[in-house]
């Protein structure tokens, strides 16, 4: 059986990631800052199934690598992905608490003697417990004084052990930051952490936050002022020749060949999305008989994957089974075109009187996009759209469904396709 090196289900491995180039260096190049005590954070934020996680995960291997080619980068690294509502202090807690299983028991042994109740058994423990404590404000300094303390400790202690077993100091990477309970806190917390430690010449730390747009902006509304702390990346989707070389080195681990005109042509599907590309990806080995990558199997994987996304991705863009609503019937509308609309143009073709309610939320949910300058906006994908077209070509063909749209814009092929 054929080895298939696509995981749809799971981050990109790093020998499969590609691209991202400009971000990963951007990124290094701030550690080896933090590498010598001049702190630096990030909030990393896109829309789902963008790739911020994997790219995440490249930045946490080598960070903590010690690779003399990748800028000898040597940092305890720590990651935790925050559950619904979770608190910021637990998160923290865990956070340190997984950096615990990568320190020697020397370094432990040292930290607990000086920490006190905030280190017993190997684990840290952190929190507001007082009960004089009863503004919210008090307990967040509190915890804040605590984290300072546990963080100056740690990297003082790890900055100065024996050779072999130093470290150049913390990142702390937070995933699905919009799931933090109470995130109007983090900012300043942060802030206070980061720039204490700095004072104190211990800025050898980098919290790496990941999450959507709205995360960030509710983050930063917290504490405006921590936007000097804290660089905000923006992850948009892969250019073409990106997406080409994340299937080109699947193939080539699979050790499959490939038709390239078929790839130029087809890789358009994924939108440059990474999530899209690792499940195209997937099905493209599945559905190969003859380890060539060809136009049949295209085709085959185009569709799998579809309808894979129908029941997943692409159900929060889209109600696959329930009632058409008018979202839905300007999200139809737009697969149909497979071309930019104007405002004024789904409304007419959608027959939707006010569409301008509608349009904020499709944006936010990523179903469409909106060019700023021509005011037009356009499907997230051309794997979204075949799976809406798979969804409503019955009601195209035998219901008249968006009849003023197919008369002006397009025509129905004998095998019942979309054609524009």
């Amino acid at each position: 059986m054929k080895y298939n090196p696509f995981n749809p289900n799971s981050v990109v491995s790093t020998n499969l990631f590609a691209g991202r180039t400009d971000y990963v260096l951007r990124i290094m190049r701030k550690l080896e800052q933090v590498k010598k005590g001049m702190p630096s954070s990030f909030f990393l934020f896109g829309e789902r199934g963008i790739g911020k996680t994997a790219l995440a995960k490249l930045i946490m291997s080598v960070a903590e690598k010690n690779d003399s080619q990748l800028g000898n980068l040597n940092f305890l690294v720590s990651y935790y992905s925050a559950d619904k509502n979770q608190s910021i202090n637990t998160i923290l807690q865990s956070s340190l608490n997984e950096l615990t299983d990568k320190i020697s028991p020397k370094v432990l042994d040292m930290l607990g003697k000086r920490l006190g109740s905030l280190l017993k058994n190997g684990k840290f423990s952190i929190g507001a417990f007082s009960i004089e404590l009863k503004s919210a404000e008090e307990k967040t300094i509190a915890v804040r004084d605590q984290l300072i303390s546990i963080l100056s400790n740690l990297i003082e202690a790890i900055k100065n052990v024996e050779e072999d077993k130093k470290k150049d100091g913390v990142i702390i990477v937070i995933d699905e930051a919009q799931n933090i309970g109470d995130i109007e806190l983090c900012a300043q917390l942060f802030r206070g952490i980061i720039t204490t430690l700095d004072v104190k010449n211990l800025g050898n730390i980098s919290f790496l936050l990941i999450g959507y747009e709205s995360a960030l902006n509710d983050f930063f509304k917290g504490d405006p002022s921590a936007r000097r702390q804290f660089d905000s990346i923006s992850l948009g989707v892969m250019p073409i020749e990106e997406a080409k070389e994340v299937l080109i080195k699947g193939f080539q681990e699979s050790g499959v060949t490939w038709d390239q005109t078929a790839l130029d042509n087809y890789i358009l599907a994924t939108g440059g999305y990474p999530h899209s590309i690792q499940l195209l990806g997937h099905s493209l080995i599945e559905y190969d008989s003859d380890n060539v990558i060809d136009n049949i199997d295209w085709d085959k994987a185009i569709h799998h994957t579809a309808s894979e996304l129908q029941r997943k991705d692409f159900a929060e863009m889209y109600d696959f089974h329930g009632k058409v609503s008018a979202k839905e019937r300007i999200l139809d509308a737009l697969a149909v075109a497979w071309q930019p609309l104007s405002k004024q143009e789904i409304s007419r073709y959608a027959e939707i009187k006010n569409i301008y309610q509608y349009l904020p939320d499709l944006e936010r949910r990523g179903s469409l996009k909106v060019d700023p300058e021509t005011g037009k906006a356009v499907l997230h994908s051309q794997l979204f759209r075949i799976a809406i077209l798979m969804k409503i070509i019955d009601k195209i063909k035998n219901e008249n469904y968006l009849s003023t749209l197919i008369k002006e814009k397009v025509e129905i092929g004998k095998d019942g396709s979309v054609q524009n």
